[in-house]
């Protein structure tokens, strides 16, 4: 076994939020089992939230804190075999986030890494 992840945690099916040496590599990944996790978000991601059909993230691309990022995954369209570009959508601007967010019924986010903001 290697070392731990510098932060790993479960969002829903086999969706994990993870950073494997430092937070700044911090991504959401599909975990598809055996220590292999394919990248559906990549980092920065500060902020996410997930119902039974959709995850969201907010990142900051290159972790330029000056720029957010605002992306959605539909879980139906993806799995282990997908097309991950057809489940995951952005990057989208906050203007964009909020009319996919209010068509849609996206979650809030509700989980949030103040000292990745």
């Amino acid at each position: 076994m290697g070392c731990a992840d510098a932060h790993r945690e479960k969002l829903i099916g086999p969706y994990i939020l993870i950073a494997v040496d430092v937070d700044e590599q911090m991504c959401v990944a599909y975990y598809e089992g055996k220590g292999i996790s394919i990248t559906r978000v990549l980092p920065v991601v500060f902020a996410v939230g997930f119902d039974a059909n959709y995850i969201v993230a907010k990142r900051h691309p290159d972790n330029n804190r000056s720029i957010t990022q605002f992306y959605y995954i539909d879980i139906a369209k993806d799995g282990k075999h997908s097309d991950q570009f057809k489940a995951v959508t952005g990057p989208l601007t906050e203007d964009e986030f909020k009319k996919a967010k209010a068509e849609l019924g996206l979650p809030e986010f509700k989980t949030t890494f103040p000292h990745l903001l």
